[in-house]
C-alpha cells in the first residue's frame, strides 16, 4: 500500500507543472540511463530517463521533458495493476510516477531529493553530540545494519527565514561534496517534526582530541596532514565552495588514531563563493582561526581557507594557538591584526617557510592551494614517506623469504613429474641453484633491517615529549555579525 504523507514539507516549492523545461548543459554526462514505464488506467506507456545531476530529463514519443528535482519529495511505491516497484516524486501539488527496475535510479534521486520515511528505515541508538541547532546521533539501517551518523534538525528550532535558507545551503553543499577528505550526504528524511541528514559514521574523533592527548608530531606527520587537507579543500574549491571554519575541532579522524584519513566536517558555515562577496554570513568563523580579511570587512575569496590551514599548521608545530587573547574581543582582534609570533618554534626552516606563506595576513600575497601542495616542505616529506613506506615494504619481505627458506624443500632432478606428498602442498619449492641466492638476499635484508632498527631506537630514545594541550577557550563562537 502506498502511503500518503499529510504534512506540509518544509522544502515545499510553489510551480505551476511538474516538468519545468530546465535548460541542460548537454557538456556533462548523464549519472544514469535506462528505460522505464508510466501507468495509466488506460494504458502502459514506456518512457526513457536520464538523470543529469539534479536534472531528471524523459524522452518519450520523440518528445523530451526536464524538471529539476532537488529537494522533491522522493517515495517507493508499488503498481496498482502489477505489484511493479516504481517511484513517486512530488514537486507542489504536482506528482510523476514510473515503475520498472528502478533501483539505480533511485539511488541518484535520493541524493537530490527529500524522503519522507525514516523510522522505516533507520534505528536511532545513541546521541553522538549536540549542537545549537542540530543533534548528531548514532543510527542503524534497518535494511543493512551499517551505522551512519545521523543529523537531524528540530524545525521548531530552525525560527526564522534566514536559519532556514542557511539550512538549505547547508545540504546543497554536503551535496556536492565528493572527496575523500570531505564530509558528504547519502540522504535526507523529513517528518512533522525533523530533518534528518544521513552521513557517514566517522569512529576516531576530532583532530582537538587527538593533539589534547598526544606527544609532538614529526615533520613527516604533519605534512601528510596538511597534504591531505590540501587536497580535500582543493576539490571543495573546485566545486565553487568557502569552508570558513576549518579548525582541529572540525577535522574528523574517519578511525582511531589514524592521522592519515582526516575528514573535513561542519560546513554549517559553509557558503557558495560570489565575487560580490553577498552571502548569507559575511563575517563568520571561529576567532582564532579566520583570515584577516573577513574581521576587516574587506572581499574575500578562496584564500581564507588557506589561511586556516596554516593556522592548524602553527598549531602542530608549536603545540599553541597564534592568537589567544584575554577574552573574546581581545582575540578577535589579535586576529584582525594578524601579527604573528614565530619565535621558539622548533622546525625545519621549509616548515617555516610555509607556515609564514600561509598566514600572511594580505590575502593577494598568501600562498596558493596549487603552490603549497608544491611546496618543499610538502614534496621533501613526500619522498620521506615513500621512502618509509618502502622500507616497511622490505622488512615484510624479508619475513616472508625468512619463512620460505625454512621450509624449503630440494626436490630431486628428474624427467619426469614430481610426486609430493600431501602434507608438502602448502611448502615453497626451490631447486639446488636457488637456494644460495635466496639464503644471500635474506640475509642483506636482515643486515639491513638491523640497523633501521637500532637507528629508530636511538632516535625515540632522544625525542622529548611536548605538551599540545591547546587553549580551548572561545572556540564555541562561531557567528559573529
Amino acid at each position: 500500500m502506498n502511503q500518503k504523507y499529510c504534512f506540509k514539507s518544509y522544502f515545499s516549492q510553489q510551480c505551476t507543472q511538474f516538468w519545468d523545461n530546465t535548460k541542460i548543459d548537454k557538456t556533462q554526462k548523464y549519472i544514469m540511463e535506462d528505460l522505464y514505464y508510466i501507468q495509466t488506467p488506460l494504458e502502459t506507456m514506456p518512457c526513457n530517463l536520464r538523470m543529469n545531476k539534479k536534472n531528471l530529463i524523459m524522452e518519450q514519443d520523440d518528445r523530451q521533458y526536464s524538471t529539476n528535482v532537488e529537494n522533491a519529495g522522493l517515495e517507493l511505491i508499488t503498481s496498482d495493476f502489477n505489484n511493479d516497484q516504481g517511484v513517486r516524486i512530488t514537486k507542489g501539488n504536482y506528482t510523476f510516477e514510473f515503475f520498472g527496475k528502478i533501483k539505480s535510479i533511485f539511488d541518484q534521486l535520493k541524493r537530490t531529493s527529500i524522503q519522507f520515511n525514516f523510522t522505516q528505515r533507520y534505528t536511532i541508538k545513541k546521541m553522538i553530540a549536540k549542537g545549537t541547532f542540530a543533534t548528531i546521533y548514532l543510527a542503524e539501517c534497518k535494511f543493512t545494519q551499517n551505522e551512519y551518523a545521523v543529523k537531524c534538525f528540530e524545525k521548531r528550532q530552525i525560527s526564522n527565514e534566514k536559519d532556514k535558507k542557511n539550512l538549505i545551503k547547508e545540504m546543497q553543499i554536503l551535496r556536492l561534496m565528493n572527496h575523500n577528505q570531505l564530509l558528504t550526504i547519502y540522504e535526507v528524511f523529513e517528518n512533522s517534526s525533523y530533518i534528518y541528514f544521513i552521513q557517514e559514521l566517522l569512529k576516531g574523533g576530532d583532530l582537538h582530541e587527538y593533539l589534547e592527548r598526544s606527544e609532538k608530531l614529526s615533520e613527516v606527520k604533519v605534512s601528510q596532514i596538511i597534504y591531505n587537507l590540501l587536497n580535500g579543500v582543493q576539490y571543495m574549491h573546485s566545486q565553487g565552495v568557502l569552508h570558513r571554519d576549518i579548525k582541529p575541532e572540525n577535522l574528523i579522524l574517519r578511525q582511531k588514531n589514524n592521522l592519515n584519513d582526516i575528514v573535513i566536517g561542519d560546513f554549517g558555515l559553509a557558503d557558495i563563493y560570489k565575487y560580490d562577496g553577498n552571502y548569507l554570513y559575511r563575517r563568520c568563523g571561529t576567532p582564532g582561526y579566520v583570515a584577516p580579511e573577513i574581521l576587516r570587512g574587506q572581499p574575500y575569496d578562496y584564500k581564507v581557507d588557506i589561511y586556516s590551514i596554516g593556522v592548524l599548521l602553527y598549531i602542530l608545530l608549536s603545540g599553541r594557538r597564534p592568537f589567544v587573547g584575554k577574552n573574546n574581543q581581545q582575540t578577535i582582534k589579535l586576529n584582525e591584526m594578524g601579527d604573528i609570533n614565530y619565535d621558539d618554534i622548533e622546525c625545519s626552516s621549509e616548515a617555516m617557510s610555509l607556515m609564514k606563506k600561509m598566514l600572511e595576513s594580505q590575502p593577494e600575497n598568501r600562498i596558493s592551494i596549487l603552490s603549497a601542495k608544491q611546496h618543499p616542505f610538502i614534496t621533501n616529506n613526500v619522498q620521506k614517506r615513500e621512502s618509509q613506506r618502502t622500507k616497511n615494504t622490505l622488512k615484510l619481505d624479508m619475513k616472508c623469504l625468512a619463512q620460505q627458506e625454512c621450509v624449503s624443500v630440494s626436490p630431486i632432478l628428474t624427467s619426469r613429474p614430481l610426486n609430493r606428498h600431501p602434507l608438502m602442498n602448502n611448502f615453497t619449492i626451490h631447486t639446488p641453484r636457488q637456494l644460495p641466492r635466496l639464503s644471500h638476499d635474506v640475509k642483506a635484508i636482515a643486515k639491513t633491517e638491523s640497523n633501521d632498527v637500532h637507528r629508530t631506537t636511538i632516535s625515540r630514545q632522544s625525542m622529548s615529549r611536548a605538551n599540545l594541550r591547546l587553549n580551548n577557550q572561545f572556540t564555541n563562537l562561531q557567528v559573529f555579525l
